[in-house]
């Protein structure tokens, strides 16, 4: 970690974060156990969905964790690759828009051709996953976008922070 001295704050968010971390990796090893015993199709997808859930959880959690704790020290090399991050990032999301729009209308289209109630329920879940995901996307996309290339003092973990030269 950076030489910025860490607030009790600070230090109880990341307790809590590898706590959080611990869960999701139990519950993973969990359903991955319960996934890999079970033969039923129905079943396995319900422990794939949540260990899926459970592997996405755990990684956000170790992100954040990045961001409290990782602080780069070059400050132009740091400017410029989150410039070109956020770049990829808008561009990619551009791209997935399109084509979660083209799996929306394609889930639909299946949706329509089914009497299962299982397959119904699932491709209706489908659906809404992927609007939520846009949602959150596009909403995560303009809070990196407007999120400024460096504040002037390192306050946050998301700063960064270099020595400075007096």
């Amino acid at each position: 970690m950076s030489d910025i001295i860490m607030s009790s704050v600070d230090s109880k968010l990341i307790e809590t974060l590898q706590k959080q971390i611990e869960v999701e990796t139990r519950t993973l090893n969990m359903l991955a156990e319960a996934e890999d015993e079970v033969s039923e199709t129905a079943v396995k997808l319900v422990f794939m969905e949540l260990r899926l859930d459970s592997w996405k959880h755990q990684k956000f959690l170790e992100g954040i964790l990045e961001i409290l704790e990782d602080t780069p020290c070059d400050t132009w090399s740091a400017k410029v690759q989150r410039y070109i991050d956020r770049v990829k990032l808008q561009k990619t999301i551009e791209a997935l828009v399109k084509e979660e729009k083209q799996m929306e209308v394609l889930a639909e289209e299946s949706l329509k051709n089914t009497k299962d109630p299982f397959a119904q329920f699932l491709l209706k879940h489908l659906g809404e996953d992927e609007r939520h995901h846009l949602e959150k996307l596009e909403e995560l996309s303009r809070l990196i976008q407007t999120a400024p290339l460096q504040s002037k003092k390192g306050e946050k973990g998301t700063d960064i922070v270099c020595e400075t030269e007096e």
